[in-house]
């Protein structure tokens, strides 16, 4: 536990030297989302159960971008310069460094739907500490299976250049399946195999408790719970897989 702390304060100074993720996290869909919403600015009392349900796409960006950038991809990179290497060999173990780089942005998340939220609610021009909670419960629900999901990108021979181009074709691919209608023989699980998705649902399940919007869902919850495990059991197999070398020391 003192090794996973102590590394925890690495990697939190690290990511804090590095503000220029945050505008690829945090400020574009804030922008979007004044843009989209920009006539809610002009009155009051506006903050609606249909606003709170729009919330949710800008919460799976934010959640899955962070993880995606913060976690999966700084590990690569870290491996790529030879970083992880010594890190692995200092703490003795490869779970301590993912979950200290995983703790980390999760309290990084926290922090980001927290700021967005509270804009959110400037723009409504109304106080909503339950929009706060929700924000917090879907970070803290979600966050690990999407993790562990995205980790199927460390068994893969990533080179640094490549990044960030893999990057922009998964969000592309992820945002445009979203965006295709499916038929009643493709929903449920298999639309929340998409981890955009995933999150979303979460969102909208979490707001409707927290809101009193609706009776829970459990059939839903119990798909978003098999998904978690798929999720789990990709985790597990792709860490397990992931090299400590670099590319360039493999070929």
């Amino acid at each position: 536990m003192r090794d996973i702390v102590a590394l925890s304060k690495v990697y939190a100074i690290n990511i804090m030297s590095n503000k220029f993720a945050f505008v690829y996290n945090l400020l574009l869909p804030i922008i979007y989302f004044i843009y989209r919403n920009v006539t809610l600015t002009a009155s009051t009392n506006n903050f609606s159960a249909a606003t709170t349900e729009t919330i949710g796409n800008f919460w799976a960006y934010i959640i899955f971008v962070t993880i995606l950038n913060n976690v999966v991809v700084s590990l690569i990179v870290q491996r790529e310069q030879g970083f992880y290497k010594q890190m692995l060999f200092v703490v003795g173990s490869k779970l301590k460094i993912i979950t200290a780089v995983f703790l980390v942005q999760l309290a990084i998340i926290c922090i980001e739907l927290s700021i967005f939220n509270i804009l959110v609610m400037i723009v409504v021009h109304q106080l909503s500490f339950k929009l706060l909670f929700a924000g917090l419960v879907v970070a803290l629900l979600s966050a690990l299976p999407v993790t562990l999901v995205g980790s199927i990108l460390l068994i893969f021979k990533i080179k640094i250049e490549s990044v960030n181009i893999l990057l922009g074709i998964i969000l592309f691919g992820l945002f445009f399946i979203m965006s295709v209608p499916t038929s009643d023989s493709i929903n449920g699980l298999v639309n929340l195999l998409n981890p955009l998705s995933f999150v979303t649902e979460m969102s909208l399940q979490v707001q409707n408790i927290v809101f009193n919007m609706g009776s829970v869902n459990v059939g839903i919850w119990i798909q978003m719970l098999i998904v978690s495990v798929f999720y789990a059991i990709i985790g597990i197999y792709s860490i397990s897989k992931f090299s400590v070398n670099a590319i360039a020391d493999r070929v």
